[in-house]
């Protein structure tokens, strides 16, 4: 019998600049519709654009793209994330990267799960060689996925489907993130430093997902904990000491979607969502 894998592998060819372009490939034609993946791949390569199938897969995943029968195109997403600033756009395809899987669909987007941990690992040790870390954080993420799908309702597999590659896929996306988390020499990414600043497009929907089952969580005064800061943190890579900076100056940035709370800060910082953000608020 067959060897069944646990498919967490983060491909290297799909990765900011590969999916970047096909957003712009296809905001410069926004009424095409194609009727299968394999076209869109054509016309990609036709214009400059990666071959390779892992692209539309990642784009699709990512919500990017919208795939129906008959049906291939740029969705709502796509469409707004390339009205956005452009400094900011590989920050949120790091933001859809890292929060794409969900234990509600546990056998989705699992490069996804992979990158999370990855990123999360990182934040963790602070400042990281690379090098010296590798072997051994594959080893880790292979024994964590082990332990987390095991426990979840997917179906029995023998083997995990993940090495030092995944790692150069899930370096691709945070090389791309300004301000830098990576150090380069060469071709070998050297070092991981967690960053002094993010952009406030990044932030703002960080705080959105950190919130996202709070069912109260719009007009009412939110508590950062030490929790959601830490989380807040994670998701942008952030040292915990300029998160307040960076909050000084994401919230004045998009006053319709959030704002200061009114709460006096005796507990910590308060911030009060207006309404749940998405890639369409982020757009000045």
């Amino acid at each position: 019998m067959a060897s069944i894998k646990l498919d967490i592998h983060i491909p290297p060819d799909s990765n900011p600049e590969s999916v970047g372009q096909l957003v712009s490939n296809l905001v410069e034609n926004p009424e095409t519709v194609f009727q299968t993946a394999s076209e869109l791949m054509e016309f990609l390569s036709e214009h400059g654009g990666g071959s390779r199938q892992e692209i539309h897969i990642t784009a699709g995943e990512m919500g990017i793209i919208e795939k129906k029968p008959g049906s291939v195109k740029l969705s709502p997403v796509g469409t707004f994330l390339a009205q956005i600033r452009e400094e900011a756009r590989a920050d949120l395809l790091h933001y859809l990267m890292y929060t794409g899987w969900s234990e509600a669909h546990p056998t989705e987007f699992l490069q996804s799960w992979a990158y999370r941990r990855v990123c999360d690992r990182y934040w963790e040790m602070s400042t990281v060689e690379i090098p010296a870390v590798a072997r051994r954080l594959v080893e880790d993420i292979i024994n964590e996925a082990h332990a987390t799908f095991s426990a979840l309702p997917v179906d029995e597999f023998d083997d995990i489907s993940f090495g030092t590659k995944s790692l150069t896929g899930a370096h691709k996306w945070m090389e791309a993130l300004q301000p830098e988390v990576l150090e380069k020499s060469g071709r070998e990414y050297r070092r991981f430093t967690r960053r002094e600043f993010c952009p406030p497009e990044l932030l703002i929907m960080a705080i959105g997902y950190i919130l996202r089952d709070d069912p109260d969580a719009t007009e009412l005064d939110i508590l950062l904990t030490p929790e959601r800061r830490d989380a807040l943190c994670q998701i942008c890579l952030l040292e915990p000491s300029a998160l307040d900076r960076a909050l000084d100056w994401a919230l004045p940035a998009f006053p319709t979607v959030i704002s200061p709370g009114t709460t006096a800060g005796y507990y910590g910082r308060f911030v009060r969502l207006h309404k749940r953000p998405t890639f369409e608020d982020l757009i000045r």
